[in-house]
């Protein structure tokens, strides 16, 4: 990606220094000088500003095999700052501080009282700030994701805007929104399987099934921010009995689905991990339903797209997902097979039961990369923005 030397696209610039140090480093100054075309000077301007605001940091190593004075590397310093992680589930919230590596350092779980949402988001901020004794200068700003328990309709695109909003009032921060499934690509794309791919597909199996499509290293973020709703797809010629409706992915491949298949529906996530554990036999049953669409919504993703790669993850129990992956090979003859390839079709994300929070404390950091991130954010005008925050979000 390349930069502009003029002084009006210092933003730009700023972030393009930056993403090349969080994906690529250590890396020297010279090396991001080639990458992006910007001049040397102009890098060490950027630097030093990412330097004083102490983002960064430059550490002893000495790039091998280079001709010449060894060049100081850059890295980004994690502990510099903090990423405040809220993933609002169907009857739950998860809370967590990460650093800016994507490490988990604090975190809390609570049920979501009263169906009063911000209630319990400031209370788990709340109880995050007690454990960890960070102040509200340490925090960077916002991440937050929120489930579906069916597919998205404009009642709930609303209610999560205006969730982020008044998070974004009350706890006086800026706020990232993002789909479950585009949080887990960024922290693909950053600290993950992906850093070095252009494009792929993160798939996500939560109550809903998400994706998020990322093209030349951008995630699609579609008209008024929404894209990724692979469980809507039709993936069979049956019709629902009460409905009408084709079978949607959702019906047989979703979390829902399966609580449903269990007649198990008011279940939270974590109860059903440990029903699984519990219960392989009728789960085994499950999968062998599932796996079907589940084959069909890959092969549509390949023959449509044709990324580098699909990636898939979740909150789905560990061995559930590994089955459920067995039972989809052999995959679905597509243009994907044509030619050589680098990275194989399918990978299944580590750490699967972390990923998604993990995801979601990128989004602060990702925000910053690109002036398309920046759209992700949300910013109260009248709160006081630390330096960090005015260097990275003007």
């Amino acid at each position: 990606m390349k930069g502009s030397n003029s002084k009006q696209n210092k933003a730009l610039n700023l972030r393009l220094v930056l993403s090349e140090i969080v994906t690529q480093g250590p890396i020297s100054r010279v090396e991001i000088s080639r990458r992006t075309h910007l001049t040397k000077q102009t890098i060490t301007n950027l630097v030093e500003e990412l330097l004083h605001v102490a983002l960064i940091e430059e550490v002893g190593i000495k790039k091998e095999g280079a001709v010449g004075k060894p060049s100081k590397m850059l890295c980004l310093k994690a502990d510099c700052a903090y990423s405040l992680a809220f993933r609002v589930l169907p009857g739950e919230v998860e809370a967590g501080f990460f650093n800016l590596s994507g490490e988990r350092q604090y975190y809390v779980q609570q049920p979501i009282s009263d169906k009063n949402t911000l209630n319990s988001v400031v209370h788990c901020f709340e109880k995050l700030m007690a454990e960890s004794e960070l102040t509200i200068e340490n925090i960077l700003s916002v991440g937050l994701s929120v489930g579906q328990v069916n597919q998205q309709n404009l009642h709930d695109y609303q209610a999560t805007k205006r969730l982020q909003q008044d998070i974004a009032s009350e706890l006086k921060l800026p706020v990232a929104l993002e789909t479950t499934a585009s949080a887990c690509a960024a922290y693909q794309m950053l600290y993950g399987e992906a850093k070095k791919l252009n494009s792929f597909v993160y798939v996500h199996i939560g109550d809903v099934v998400e994706s998020a499509v990322v093209f030349d290293r951008k995630i699609m973020l579609g008209q008024n921010g929404l894209t990724g709703a692979l469980g809507d797809i039709f993936v069979t010629p049956e019709t629902d009995q009460v409905t009408g409706e084709l079978g949607r992915l959702n019906d047989f491949a979703s979390l829902s689905s399966l609580k449903q298949y269990i007649e198990q529906p008011l279940l939270t996530n974590a109860q059903l991990a440990q029903y699984c554990v519990e219960n392989r036999n009728s789960v085994d049953r499950w999968i062998e339903e599932a796996a079907e669409p589940m084959r069909i919504a890959i092969h549509t993703l390949e023959s449509i797209l044709n990324c580098q790669t699909i990636i898939i993850g979740g909150d789905i129990e560990d061995k559930v997902l590994d089955k459920l992956i067995t039972h989809l090979r052999p995959y679905i003859p597509s243009i994907a097979q044509y030619g050589e390839r680098d990275v194989v079709r399918f990978i299944k994300t580590p750490n699967v039961h972390q990923i998604a929070h993990k995801g979601v404390a990128t989004l602060p950091i990702h925000a910053a990369l690109s002036n398309e991130n920046m759209q992700t954010l949300l910013i109260n005008p009248l709160i006081k923005k630390t330096p960090l925050q005015h260097l990275l979000y003007e």
